[in-house]
């Protein structure tokens, strides 16, 4: 009798080894922790009406933002995971947020379901379709962000509230989302909707997106529409891209506002660790006085490893007409400036 009762509980404890382990198998987890941490030292002519140079060392960093991210990741079985991802950012000279509101995960804060097949729906505070999709197509990779234009180019940069839904269908790039507006009785008032597609076959690669913003000015929602192109030709080492943005805002009450962004350039894998890029990046905006803003910017970065860089580069921005004004801050007619500085990854 006492062999029967053993030998029940062993099978019973195997058994519920087996289960264990098989479930320790689907659903294995991991949390990485992240970011950037970018120094550099920027020189600029013309700071000021009627000159002035300046030195100033960019706490947000030149080449990369600064940033501390936790990326979470649990494997469901059949092709399925939850994931999350959390990220701040934050100023390397004095240590503070990079932000004046003292939000913690100021840059990205979202949770979501994926499947290597049907793609993935994500909620919470995420890029938006524009920002992902000219990454793609900037010539710098969205590197030198505080000089170039695009982050702000990039249809609001991030959405909140935010509804997102990206898929790979092959060669093809897909993206979706939907950010709500909050607003009660209505669902337009607030939210922000947008999709975008980006196709690469071989050296080509091509892509767009449509957006349409509704944007509280004052007391009103007005309608804010985004259009983006974009493409890019590999022939070797070089790449070749560039793109074409237009915002239309649409206020009645005020001057129809439409901002245009061109940008254009090649990025050259000189040696395995010597990068050189360039590129040009034009902005206009109707009703802007000084009416046409023109960056032009050369690059070269040496990767001492994977995940530390030198960098340096030169830009020349120039204006239509020499006056103040939200695209002129400075009312120069033009700006020279050099920036060197150190990225490390972790």
């Amino acid at each position: 009798m006492k062999k029967k009762v053993w030998r029940t509980i062993g099978f019973g404890l195997s058994a519920a080894a087996g289960t264990l382990g098989a479930m320790s198998a689907h659903a294995q987890t991991s949390v990485q922790i992240y970011g950037t941490v970018d120094g550099g030292i920027r020189y600029q002519t013309n700071t000021v009406k009627g000159g002035g140079t300046v030195f100033t060392m960019n706490s947000n960093g030149y080449y990369s933002s600064n940033k501390l991210g936790f990326l979470g990741k649990e494997d469901l079985g059949d092709g399925w995971n939850a994931h999350f991802q959390l990220e701040n950012g934050f100023n390397l000279g004095n240590g503070q947020y990079d932000n004046t509101t003292g939000i913690e995960f100021n840059r990205q804060a979202f949770v979501g379901i994926g499947n290597s097949k049907y793609g993935s729906i994500d909620l919470g505070r995420q890029y938006t379709i524009s920002h992902d999709i000219i990454s793609i197509y900037d010539p710098f990779g969205f590197h030198y962000t505080p000089i170039l234009p695009l982050t702000t180019a990039s249809d609001g940069t991030r959405n909140n509230n935010d509804i997102k839904y990206k898929n790979n269908f092959g060669p093809l790039l897909f993206e979706a989302d939907n950010s709500l507006g909050g607003v009660a009785g209505d669902f337009s008032s607030g939210a922000t909707r947008s999709v975008g597609a980006s196709y690469a076959a071989g050296p080509v690669s091509f892509g767009g997106v449509y957006g349409h913003r509704s944007i509280l000015t004052g007391t009103t929602y007005i309608g804010d529409s985004y259009y983006m192109g974009g493409a890019g030709y590999r022939i070797g080492p070089v790449r070749v891209s560039g793109g074409f943005m237009s915002e239309d805002l649409q206020n009645p009450v005020g001057p129809h506002q439409v901002t245009n962004n061109a940008f254009g350039g090649l990025a050259w894998n000189i040696t395995p660790s010597i990068v050189f890029d360039g590129g040009y990046y034009q902005t206009t905006v109707s009703n802007d006085k000084a009416s046409r803003r023109g960056i032009s910017i050369i690059s070269l970065a040496y990767l001492l490893s994977k995940r530390t860089t030198l960098y340096s580069e030169v830009d020349y921005t120039s204006y239509k007409h020499a006056v103040v004004s939200t695209l002129n801050p400075a009312g120069t007619p033009s700006q020279t400036a050099v920036t060197v500085g150190i990225d490390v990854l972790f």
